[in-house]
Parts: structure tokens; sequence; C-alpha cells
């Protein structure tokens, strides 16, 4: 009996269970691929004003158009900032974990504020506000300990503000490109409030305190007197955080948390393919097995 052929037939088979498997998997976890090509329009067709552009993303408005231009305008600002602390304060570990997170996060946002300003043909800042400079220029001036509570608290207090507006653009945007960037946003603003913190030169108590959300509609409040129902709703529709529970988009990188594993949701494909693999190497070893016993017994002859 030939037994090399049934040894490439398993080998053939598992080879074939395990290309289903993973483009299986590759399905899964990738979000489906738009059913229009991707075109770059001319720069300046996203819109001004008031005007509301419809996009291949999704229609892009106002709000949308700001938001990616004060995340293009934080780098513009942020990534000098880290760049003075690193030059300025390099005997400070905690500072220079700070600017190192700065550097970074803001190379990444750049990135994708650039592509998405790009694909939605809105012409992004080329430089930081007025004021944003003269912050710059604080840093510039201070030395020692003074920067350092110059360099966190002012990037802190600026910090707290983008997360709460990004939060309030991730929930309403219409326009798929902004939700990502506002995910990423949400991200990487976290993140260097959290390092920022860290160096233990934030006043919590100069940052503004946030605001109670107003009852939802439909309900009474019974401390409150009659008269103030319009002020509360007045002051809901302009509360950046009213309601906003931050989520991400479904079947991108940013919903593969250390919860669902290193391979994301697609761990059972990934270990059935391993099973599959491992069947195929124990098959392979009992017939090799077999082989040679049989030729073994051949000899005896």
């Amino acid at each position: 009996m030939d037994l090399a052929k049934p040894a490439r037939l398993m080998v053939a088979l598992a080879g074939c269970a395990l290309a289903v498997l993973l483009s299986t998997g590759d399905a899964i976890g990738q979000p489906s691929t738009p059913s229009t090509p991707v075109s770059t329009p001319p720069p300046g067709s996203g819109g001004t004003g008031d005007e509301v552009v419809q996009t291949q993303w999704g229609p892009l408005g106002p709000a949308d158009r700001d938001f990616m231009n004060r995340v293009k305008q934080a780098g513009l600002w942020e990534k000098p900032a880290g760049e003075k602390g690193q030059a300025k304060r390099a005997d400070q570990p905690k500072i220079q974990e700070a600017c190192k997170h700065l550097i970074e996060g803001h190379t990444l946002l750049d990135n994708v504020v650039n592509r998405a300003g790009v694909l939605l043909g809105h012409v992004l800042p080329t430089e930081a506000s007025d004021e944003q400079k003269g912050w710059l220029a604080e840093m510039d001036a201070a030395t020692g300990d003074e920067f350092d509570a110059v360099f966190a608290n002012r990037l802190r207090a600026a910090h707290g503000k983008v997360y709460a507006y990004a939060s309030q653009i991730r929930a309403g945007t219409k326009n798929e490109l902004v939700r990502i960037l506002s995910t990423q946003a949400m991200i990487t603003v976290f993140d260097h409030m959290k390092v920022l913190e860290d160096t233990g030169k934030v006043d919590f108590a100069s940052l503004e305190s946030p605001q109670p959300l107003a009852p939802p509609t439909g309900t009474t409040n019974d401390a409150a007197p009659a008269d103030q129902g319009d002020d509360q709703a007045a002051d809901a529709s302009t509360n950046p955080t009213d309601g906003v529970i931050p989520t991400v988009p479904d079947g991108t990188r940013f919903t593969r948390t250390a919860e669902q594993g290193v391979f994301g949701e697609n761990n059972g494909v990934f270990f059935g393919a391993i099973a599959v693999l491992a069947l195929a190497l124990v098959g392979m070893r009992l017939i090799s097995r077999q082989k040679h016993k049989t030729r073994r017994k051949s000899r005896s002859y």
C-alpha cells in the first residue's frame, strides 16, 4: 500500500481547511468594503460656513469641519509644547514621559486628520491659533518648576475641553470619517490627560467644574421651580457631555480590547485553525509510523 498519497491528501485537506478558516476570520474581523470606490475630491469642496456637503462617507457639516480644524490646531501647538518640555526638563522623568505621549499621540492624530481632510475635500489650518501661540510663548519664558506648572496646567485644561467636544462630535456626527477621527481623538486625549496628571503639577482646583445633566425630556424636577424649565433645556442643549456614552465603531481596530483577546472577536476562528493543523500533524505522524512498521515487516519476509 502506498502511504505517501494519503499523507499528501491529508496535508492538502488541512491546507484547504486552514485557508477557509482564516479567510472567514478576515471577513468577520474586517469592516465591509465600501460599495463605492474611494475618490479624492478637490481641495475646498468640503463646504464652508453652515453648508452641509454630501460625501460618500455621509454628510459633512459645520461642526464636523470645526472639529477637524481643532484637532489639526491641537497638534500644531501641543507637539511643539512636548518638544519644549523635552529640551527644558531633561532631568524630569514624568515631564519627559508626558512629552513623549504628546508628540507620539499628535503625530498619529495628524496622520488621521490629514487623510480625512484630503478625502473630504476640507482644507485644514496650517498654524496654531493666537491663543495657542500665547501658551507656547509662556512656556518659552518659563524655567524650572514654573515651566512644569505652565506646561501641565495649560495642556491639561485644553485637553479637558477637547475631550468633551470630541465626545459630543462622536455622539452625533453623521460622517463615518469624522466618527473614526473623533474616536481616535478621545483615545489619544484621554491618554494625554492621564500622563499630564501623573506629573503631579496639575492644579485641579483651576479646572472648570462639570455641570449636572438636565432631567430627561418629559420628566419633572420637583426641586427646581417651574419657571426654570426653559433655562434647564437651554443648558442641556449646550452641555457638551449631555447624554454622551463614548463608543467606538464596530469592526475597527479600536474595538479589539484586551478582554476580546489578541485576535479580537476571531479567537474561535484562530483556535479552530490551530486545531485543524494539530490534527493534520498527528495524522501525518501516525501514517509515518504505520509506513515504517510496514517496511520492517516486509524486510522480515
